[in-house]
């Protein structure tokens, strides 16, 4: 299950500017500590020897579907948009940090407002598997967009945000965000309007009014 927003006001009300405690993004197995229990991030290295973004969040144990694998107890309000924020509302400043391994990839969805969780989607997942995020279904454009691997037969092979997407791709790929279907909703009556404007242009310049009211041709 993806992330889901209850209410921007309550979300915003329940994020801290700054994390509750200091997290700096592993760049690899070296020294690494998981920031949690259940699940570990596998390091993939560039070319150069520094982390990769192919690098992975992967289950060290079963879990059933909905079942919770951590609580989000570590988020804050994001600086800046950016490849590592989860956006929770169509705001310019509507994003937060994860400040966890959580960032790697992840299932979310808010409880109570201050009581976020990553869960297990609608399939659970299985020990040693990947732990996977369609991103689209928080983010409307994406910060940095990439080349997707995750294999499915539904994949996009490069991943942008909803806003290059219908809203039929992204509820064929499972939960779609309210803040997404408002913002798609918003794309679709824009569309609409310049097509709105575009034909009234279109039949001013195809026809005129004469003093009477009449409309005639324009030859």
């Amino acid at each position: 299950m993806s992330m889901s927003i209850i209410s921007l006001d309550a979300v915003k009300d329940h994020l801290p500017n700054d994390a509750p405690a200091e997290y700096l993004k592993p760049m690899s197995a070296e020294g690494y500590t998981p920031s949690h229990t259940g699940f570990h991030v596998v390091f993939s290295s560039a070319a150069n020897g520094s982390e990769s973004f192919s690098s992975k969040l992967v289950a060290d144990r079963a879990f059933a579907p909905g079942e919770r694998l951590a609580l989000l107890d570590n988020k804050s309000l994001a600086p800046v948009k950016a490849y590592s924020s989860v956006q929770f509302g169509n705001g310019p400043d509507d994003h937060l940090e994860l400040n966890s391994d959580i960032l790697f990839k992840m299932y979310l969805y808010p409880g109570a407002p201050g009581r976020w969780e990553v869960v297990a989607g609608p399939r659970g997942l299985s020990a040693g598997q990947d732990i996977t995020f369609f991103y689209p279904s928080t983010e409307w454009d994406m910060a940095q967009g990439f080349d997707c691997s995750c294999g499915a037969k539904t994949c996009l092979g490069h991943v942008y945000g909803a806003a290059h997407l219908t809203l039929e791709e992204l509820e064929a790929r499972g939960l779609v965000n309210e803040h997404i279907r408002a913002a798609k909703a918003a794309q679709a009556a824009t569309i609409r309007a310049n097509k709105a404007k575009a034909a009234s242009v279109a039949n001013g310049v195809n026809g005129v009014v004469n003093v009477n009211g009449a409309a005639n041709g324009v030859h």
